[in-house]
């Protein structure tokens, strides 16, 4: 092979070389960018609170009753009220645990077996009693004063809400909703599960943001601190 022919080769390979180098130097630029934004949208603690959802809106055009679901079957009964064009809330907590290092927001139900339900009249009602998985409605006693001649006596009657008081205990739920979080608090104890440290004991004394935690491992009777991820520690 000539000279010429080797340089040129030479060449192209340098070139190759040169663009694979400014390929990798964007994907990185790009990475770190990016490892930016997200570090500064995640810049939360793990012991942050988290507000609770918008207060939803109660249509006070609608009949507003308490329904109860039978016994495991809350959304069966959910459902079905939908299916049948029932407006439903059902009032929930929600409390934030720590999963594999990771924040999750776990929502459940604050009243057991008891959903708020909507519907147009009496007709519509009846349909939402009679739906799969509905037990009964919240009723009160009356008088049965229906028919004359009847011998007077207490009858249940479905409670109805009101609209406006209802939409504020809503409001109040939703205001309240601040969910504390599970699992990592200041002056807990845990165990380090990795690194040099691992199997040591140590106590959590600040809760830092992006999910860090600075914990002082007890190493020959002395506290030293140490900043590990949550990942990298169990609770006790």
């Amino acid at each position: 092979m000539s000279s010429r022919a080797k340089g040129k080769r030479q060449r192209e390979r340098e070139r190759r070389q040169r663009r694979e180098l400014r390929r990798i130097e964007q994907r990185e630029g790009n990475s770190a960018a990016a490892f930016g934004r997200r570090a500064t949208a995640n810049a939360r603690s793990a012991a942050d609170p988290i507000c609770g959802v918008a207060s939803p809106t109660i249509d006070p055009t609608l009949l507003w009753y308490i329904a109860r679901t039978k016994p495991r079957m809350g959304e069966r009964a959910l459902q079905a009220l939908q299916a049948a064009n029932v407006v439903t809330y059902q009032p929930r907590t929600s409390e934030v645990v720590v999963r594999r290092g990771r924040r999750v927001i776990r929502r459940t139900p604050m009243l057991l077996r008891t959903v708020f339900i909507g519907v147009a009249d009496a007709n519509h009602l009846d349909e939402a009693k009679a739906a799969p998985g509905v037990a009964e409605l919240v009723c009160y006693p009356v008088q049965d004063a229906s028919l004359e001649g009847n011998i007077a006596g207490p009858v249940l009657k479905p409670a109805r809400l009101d609209a406006l008081g209802l939409q504020r205990f809503v409001g109040r739920i939703a205001q309240g909703e601040i969910a504390e979080p599970v699992g990592i608090k200041v002056g807990q104890s845990v165990i380090v599960r990795e690194g040099p440290f691992a199997s040591f004991p140590a106590v959590v004394e600040v809760v830092l943001p992006n999910d860090r935690l600075r914990v002082a491992v007890s190493l020959f009777g002395r506290p030293s601190p140490v900043d590990l991820g949550i990942a990298e520690v169990q609770t006790l």
